[in-house]
């Protein structure tokens, strides 16, 4: 007989979504369980027919009280897919938040960044764990950094009066500065918040935020870069884990932390800002035209230096070759299109400047570890 397994899980996210389908996964591999789902948003009450559940187990993101005492309730088997971490005694599966801010550092250290700084929300542990690592990590690296904390937004007087102070705060940022919110939609604000105060994006103000949603990502203006976190494995771990406990396994009570897959690079971030104004104007046409099948004798062609020169200076100032920085920036823009399409291997190297599927796999092999094709099982969003 199949168990009955509770999933007290939004769908109102592109996080939650994530869990959802690894959850999924796990049961299609499987076919263990029978699902109740039921529609709730973020921080919603426990369903009323929880209290009298007969099933077998909970997945639950436990992010209020309300939610751990049904759990507690309930006496049932049951992971967490939160960092709120409400019901310490059960196991808990989530982002490495760490790794996380140490990629986003990293992606604004390319572009010869060296002012950083946080936009985060301060009620949820996760966002309190990115902020720290950030600043740990910008401080490692010698960069100045900066801190805002938004208050909850709950409702909209709430924001209409955050905004004001956000403003502000991105007002008097340094120029060239890097910028990691917290989650994608704060991002989206942030944004919007930069328009409105002639702060251009991403020359002034280099924007990146976390989770990749599709919907926001594309919808910022100009569309957003974000860290992609491995929300499917996660579900998919944390099926794994209570499959263990229902079945007599002891699990301990202890969080299972998962780096993430990536970072889509859109438009939002995708600027330099080096002092060299020849590496500059280098960086910059490889940016825009590194898709478009240039060679480094193009990028030498945009300056008045000779190859040599222009590549001692390149090196000195982004720590990369102009040729390696093309390669980074193609498989950057495959690595997005091999996990939100269903593009065929020839039209991905064809889209990223590269001739043939054969060459792609080539550059795969040695930058990532892997061939195209078991970065896109691994990573292929399955709802698209």
């Amino acid at each position: 007989m199949k168990r009955s397994v509770a999933l007290l899980i939004e769908t109102s996210n592109e996080y939650a979504r994530g869990l959802l389908r690894g959850v999924l996964r796990y049961q299609q591999e499987h076919e263990r369980w029978n699902i109740d789902l039921p529609e709730q948003h973020r921080g919603a009450a426990p369903p009323k027919w929880l209290a009298g559940y007969s099933g077998d187990g909970i997945i639950a993101r436990i992010e209020t009280e309300a939610i751990a005492a049904a759990v507690r309730q309930s006496q049932l088997p049951a992971v967490d897919v939160s960092a709120g971490r409400f019901v310490e005694s059960i196991p808990w599966v989530e982002t490495d938040d760490q790794s996380i801010s140490r990629l986003a550092i990293s992606h604004f250290v390319k572009r010869g960044i060296q002012h950083v700084a946080f936009c985060g929300e301060s009620t949820f542990n996760w966002s309190k764990w990115r902020r720290d690592a950030f600043v740990a990590e910008a401080k490692a690296q010698n960069l100045s950094v900066s801190v805002f904390e938004v208050g909850s937004d709950d409702n909209e007087s709430t924001w209409s009066k955050e905004r004001k102070r956000l403003a502000r705060w991105l007002a008097q940022l340094p120029d060239s500065c890097g910028l990691m919110a917290a989650y994608d939609s704060l991002a989206h604000r942030v944004i919007q918040l930069c328009t409105e105060i002639d702060r251009c994006v991403p020359d002034s103000i280099a924007v990146v935020g976390v989770d990749d949603d599709p919907l926001l990502c594309q919808l910022a203006t100009p569309s957003l870069s974000s860290i992609v976190p491995d929300a499917e494995l996660a579900g998919y771990t944390a099926a794994e884990q209570l499959d263990a406990i229902m079945s007599g396994e002891v699990v301990p009570a202890a969080g299972t932390l998962l780096p993430p897959i990536g970072i889509a690079t859109r438009k939002s971030s995708d600027t330099l800002a080096v002092e060299d104004p020849v590496v500059a104007i280098a960086g910059r046409y490889i940016l825009a035209n590194a898709c478009n099948g240039i060679q480094v004798s193009d990028v030498v062609a945009q300056t008045d230096l000779t190859r040599r020169v222009l590549e001692r200076r390149f090196k000195s100032s982004m720590d990369i070759t102009p040729h390696e920085f093309i390669v980074e920036t193609r498989l950057s823009h495959a690595e997005r299109l091999l996990r939100e399409t269903n593009l065929t291997l020839d039209k991905v190297a064809h889209r990223c400047g590269i001739e043939y599927a054969e060459y792609l796999n080539a550059l795969f092999r040695k930058h990532r570890g892997m061939t195209p094709g078991e970065y896109r099982r691994q990573n292929k969003k399955t709802d698209q």
